[in-house]
């Protein structure tokens, strides 16, 4: 059974889960990445091209900005 003190669930659209198995593949030249840590690569590559503009504390106001631009 998953510990849920150490991991979360997310769930996407069919069309985002295509694009991520895509991405998993050349994000790491000659590795293909599982889901979950094709998501936490470009959750790490966001948070250093944000490089300190959020707190730990997001709103989902700021998300929601985000998404829609």
């Amino acid at each position: 059974m998953t510990d849920t003190t150490k991991y979360g669930n997310i769930s996407v659209r069919l069309p985002v889960y295509s694009d991520l198995e895509k991405i998993s593949k050349v994000i790491v030249p000659g590795i293909k990445l599982s889901i979950s840590k094709t998501v936490e690569a470009l959750a790490a590559k966001e948070i250093q091209r944000l490089n300190g503009k959020i707190k730990n504390d997001i709103s989902n106001d700021f998300l929601i900005t985000q998404m829609e631009k």
